[in-house]
């Protein structure tokens, strides 16, 4: 699509939409001295396991360590080793953001891939502005509402896909399910697909005395997508019949 793109109005459109920048970076603690790489990202892969939410799964993505002790960092010859900082930090985030939620692991004591079952959280609308780097342009909010999860129902050797897609700026969530497509409220998008143990109400009351396994949810989120709220309309623009390519339009009832 980008070299179709190339020469036209449409050039860059993908990356300027879909496409943001990471800083990874090491700074000293005591002397004036960082050293940095700045990269671009299409999407960003964020922890599950003992994470309760997606705020605290961005805190634990931009988190820093410290070289210090044996581990210092080598600044050159000028500062010689020194205690630092080892880290990543945004410097920006795309129109539409994909977020893919780390739901299948290798567990070294199976010696196995494993899908991660844990209650996971996320919000219809998030404020991103905590997880840029301090020199960011905040003229603009960072501010993302969500308009896509998919969902990942089985375990790691089978298993069902299927979506929820909000295809409007305001309205409905509708649930794209193989042939099947349905309208879905928010809690069949949101609290139905974080995960996690199944409430005590829907066990048999049988069990209520009795020591029993947690019965975890088998259908959970493993992408996200969110659009910045302020571009919701440039990014959502209507699909009109005279935007369609003539020899697709018999194919349409627009």
């Amino acid at each position: 699509m980008e070299e179709k793109m190339k020469g036209t109005a449409a050039e860059d459109a993908l990356p300027k939409m879909l496409s943001g920048k990471v800083k990874t970076y090491v700074s000293c603690i005591n002397v004036d001295y960082e050293s940095s790489r700045l990269e671009d990202f299409w999407d960003i892969q964020l922890n599950v396991r003992g994470i309760p939410n997606l705020q605290e799964s961005f805190k634990d993505y931009i988190q820093q360590e410290t070289l210090d002790g044996d581990n210092k960092y080598w600044a050159g010859d000028e500062h010689k080793y020194q205690d630092a900082r080892k880290g990543v930090i945004f410097t920006s985030f795309p129109e539409v953001l994909h977020l893919h939620l780390k739901r299948f692991e290798y567990d070294i004591q199976r010696d196995t891939m494993m899908k991660i079952n844990d209650r996971f959280e996320f919000p219809d609308r998030v404020d991103l502005a905590p997880y840029l780097e301090k020199d960011a342009d905040k003229s603009e909010p960072w501010i993302y509402k969500l308009h896509g999860v998919l969902v990942h129902s089985g375990d790691l050797n089978a298993g069902h896909y299927y979506a929820f897609l909000k295809p409007n700026k305001d309205g409905w969530f509708y649930k794209f399910d193989d042939d099947k497509v349905t309208k879905a409220t928010m809690r069949e998008t949101l609290e139905e697909n974080f995960g996690g143990e199944y409430k005590s109400s829907l066990i048999s009351p049988r069990s209520t005395f009795q020591k029993r396994t947690p019965i975890m949810r088998q259908m959970n989120a493993y992408m996200l997508v969110y659009i910045r709220e302020s571009r919701l309309d440039r990014v959502l623009t209507p699909v009109n019949q005279e935007d369609c390519p003539p020899h697709l339009r018999k194919h349409t009832s627009l």
